[in-house]
């Protein structure tokens, strides 16, 4: 390979000649990678190139060469060039026109890359925008919905999962198809229980077994977060975040919210593919197909066609009631490693099967009943009424930074989510040892990835969350004590605090202590 222009900044400059590739310009950037718009000298056609460059824990040097931020650093990045190298294992298996292409992988730089094809458009999200939110239904169904279902089940076909469906992450080309691209989060659905799942979480999108609290992830969860993005679609707005719904906090069904605007048998399918409960949701991408596509009885009376003719006041009438913005949180690579075959059957049932195991005990339950959520002002914390815990006294960290409301509401879910995980799985592990359950190893399995912590981003706040040294104790007011590591990332500064809990369910909790907070300049 070799170089006219090295840049010192984060992405490589125009003209950079990366083996048979020229960069010719920068497409995106996120967390965790830069795309660029390259030329193919050999073919002489446009290809899209996808660089390894996770900017919480690396920095491009002066020479180009992608490296650490710091030594302690050495290790995740290691880990997560790791699973960039299987998302391109597990895109290369994939020749599907609604499935993004891996044309060749790299070496260089001290990382990697994946050459991919180009295409002309933009994401849903963008597409939508454009189209000032007005999708007709037979465009939506036919043209981008039932395509994508289809290659998302060859997906699961070949054992995998994608993890991470959302308006970012669909594509439409010019020509109106739909792609689904960023394969980052994907792994497969591994048979053996012990495998851990790294947290993969998109405000709205992720169903809360990706959260590590509660059931095992399946083509169930790709089926959340796809009927998540319709409802985005057709009202206008993502759903509420799983955690947030633990809560007791009402999502409004799209059969409502949308109703007379989209003919009732998709705005059903839409609400049965967001429950809450994995078995009661569609189970593969047939399913739901077959659910998107039947006819309600009362389809003929309820159906508006929507769309740039529909008339001024149904659109005013929708404006209203879901104005607002909504961002979205990508939160981590994961791991992608082998794939299975017969990766959705085990002789082992898992713990949330349709038909449980015969061995387990009634004591594990799948939900953990939550206190009634007080309402959330702007600002507020999003803690119930009761949780005790005095909001400054965990907002320290974040204090003089002048978050917007929902940001640090959305926040405060996180940590309510990472708490829940860890306690909600330690309690059927504790109650299956107990019984002498069949899932001793499942659930072990659960309480350790729920111990792995995760990212997570909104509106240009990023943060993590660990949670470590969990105690259980015999005090009723106090049954769990949880040190939890927190990390937020603001305006160039990296912040850190340790602090310790006590906690019922991970939304009652009590602050016990506080570390000082370290705060750390991030490289540009």
């Amino acid at each position: 390979m070799t170089n006219s222009d090295a840049n010192a900044g984060q992405t490589l400059a125009e003209g950079y000649q990366l083996d048979d590739y020229r960069i010719t310009a920068l497409l995106g950037r996120g967390g965790f990678g830069i795309t660029y718009k390259g030329l193919d000298e050999r073919l002489q056609r446009a290809v899209a190139i996808k660089e390894y460059l996770p900017q919480q824990f690396a920095f491009r040097d002066a020479d180009a060469t992608v490296k650490p931020r710091t030594e302690e650093d050495t290790e995740t990045f290691e880990w997560g060039l790791g699973r960039f190298v299987d998302e391109a294992r597990a895109l290369a298996l994939f020749r599907h026109p609604n499935i993004v292409s891996v044309l060749r992988y790299l070496d260089a730089n001290g990382t990697a890359y994946l050459i991919m094809d180009y295409e002309e458009g933009a994401d849903l999200k963008h597409f939508l925008a454009e189209r000032n939110e007005q999708i007709d239904e037979h465009e939506l169904v036919d043209g981008i919905v039932l395509p994508l279902l289809d290659g998302l089940q060859k997906v699961h076909d070949q054992g995998l999962l994608h993890r991470d469906i959302k308006p970012d992450n669909i594509f439409i080309r010019t020509d109106g198809s739909p792609v689904l691209i960023d394969f980052g989060a994907a792994r497969p659905h591994a048979l053996d229980a012990t495998q851990n799942m790294t947290s993969i979480i998109s405000a709205g999108y992720s169903p809360f077994e990706q959260y590590g609290g509660g059931d095992r992830q399946g083509p169930w969860s790709d089926i959340y977060a796809l009927a998540g993005t319709l409802y985005r679609v057709v009202t206008g707005q993502a759903p509420l975040d799983a955690i947030v719904r633990h809560q007791n906090r009402e999502l409004v069904p799209a059969a409502e919210a949308a109703r007379g605007e989209y003919k009732t048998g998709l705005l059903e399918a839409i609400d049965q593919g967001l429950d809450l409960d994995p078995t009661a949701r569609p189970q593969s991408a047939a399913e739901f197909r077959a659910l998107i596509t039947r006819e309600a009885p009362d389809d003929d009376a309820t159906y508006v066609r929507r769309g740039p003719g529909q008339p001024e006041k149904a659109r005013s009438r929708r404006r209203g009631w879901l104005s607002g913005i909504t961002a979205l949180a990508v939160l981590g690579l994961a791991a992608a490693g082998y794939l299975v075959t017969n990766p959705f059957q085990s002789e082992e049932q898992p713990v949330t099967a349709t038909e449980p195991s015969k061995e387990e005990p009634a004591a594990i339950d799948n939900t953990i009943a939550q206190p009634p959520a007080a309402p959330v002002a702007d600002g507020a914390a999003g803690l119930p009424a009761d949780a005790g815990l005095p909001a400054e006294d965990e907002n320290s960290i974040v204090a003089d930074l002048d978050l917007p409301g929902a940001v640090q509401t959305y926040r405060m879910d996180q940590l309510s989510g990472a708490l829940l995980a860890y306690v909600s799985n330690k309690q059927r592990f504790d109650a299956c040892l107990k019984e002498g359950c069949a899932q001793q190893v499942a659930l072990m399995s659960r309480v350790r990835e729920a111990l792995e912590g995760y990212e997570w981003t909104r509106d240009e706040f990023s943060g993590s969350i660990r949670v470590s040294n969990p105690r259980r104790l015999s005090s009723e007011t106090c049954p769990f004590m949880l040190d939890v590591t927190e990390q937020v990332r603001w305006q160039g500064t990296e912040r850190s605090q340790l602090r310790t809990y006590c906690t019922t369910n991970g939304f009652d909790r009590e602050l016990q202590s506080a570390q000082p907070i370290e705060s750390n300049p991030l490289s540009s």
